[in-house]
């Protein structure tokens, strides 16, 4: 406990980031890290395999720019400087250890930034309708553009319409449906690839596509997918993840996601 609130007080944040929790949830997840090292073991490796071999294949090496960077447990960042001149970090909120790196290496650059640009939103939001117009509205919008050799965006799909969502619960007093969550996560999966897909420099890609809840006995309990339209990207792999083990998330059920890899 002492440990999470001294990287609590010692992390810089926005106000928004810090008003929706993502602070809470960038030290949440590192501490998960910790606890699941070795059951992650497996998706680590595929996700920093298929990073060497998109990285191998680029004509130059020059920039990389990695959107929804986190922790970097994906790609670490000695990978990135390994291969690559420049490197990018663009997520709403970074770690303090990311921000004393940059500091001292030039060659590292982070941008703190909603991806989504549906946080300073929502507080005008009253009504699941409200929520949908803005959806509308974004998709009209250029969110975000780079350019670089390489843009990768990691495991970012499934999260973005998360904290939206919670929030307006919160508003509207009541759980969204399944088939009404399903959709705000598919709407913002989606205007992530569109804006994605206008970026200039090749593309890599990791999206969880599919949760499944197992019980003890290891039966499934509830299984779950979000249907994306990746056109335009190309699968180039599929594998399953152990998000949480018996015991890390419930005493109840395990968590495995099924991850694709896409690149476009």
């Amino acid at each position: 406990m002492i440990r999470e609130a001294f990287e609590f007080f010692l992390t810089p944040t926005t106000p928004l980031a810090k008003k929706y929790g993502f602070l809470y949830q960038s030290i949440s997840l590192k501490h998960r890290y910790e606890r699941c090292q070795k059951a992650w073991l497996p998706h680590l490796k595929n996700c920093q395999d298929l990073f060497l071999q998109t990285a191998r294949e680029l004509p130059q090496k020059k920039s990389v720019i990695v959107l929804g960077s986190a922790h970097l447990h994906e790609i670490p960042l000695h990978l990135l400087v390994e291969n690559f001149e420049q490197i990018t970090l663009v997520d709403v909120l970074h770690p303090y250890r990311h921000h004393a790196l940059a500091k001292k290496n030039p060659r590292l650059k982070l941008i703190t930034q909603d991806l989504s640009q549906s946080l300073e939103k929502l507080d005008d939001l009253h009504s699941l309708e409200d929520f949908h117009k803005m959806i509308e509205e974004l998709k009209q919008k250029t969110l975000f553009h780079f350019e670089a050799d390489l843009i990768v965006s990691g495991n970012l799909l499934s999260q973005l319409a998360l904290l939206p969502m919670e929030t307006l619960e919160k508003k509207i007093k009541r759980n969204l449906s399944l088939e009404e969550k399903d959709q705000i996560c598919t709407a913002f999966a989606e205007i992530h690839l569109q804006n994605l897909q206008k970026c200039s420099g090749k593309k890599l890609v990791y999206a969880d596509r599919e949760v499944t809840y197992r019980s003890p006995k290891n039966e499934v309990i509830y299984q779950g997918h979000y249907p994306v339209s990746f056109e335009g990207f190309k699968k180039i792999k599929e594998w399953n993840w152990l998000l949480a083990p018996l015991k890390e998330a419930s005493k109840e059920y395990s968590i495995e996601m099924k991850v694709e890899a896409f690149t476009s």
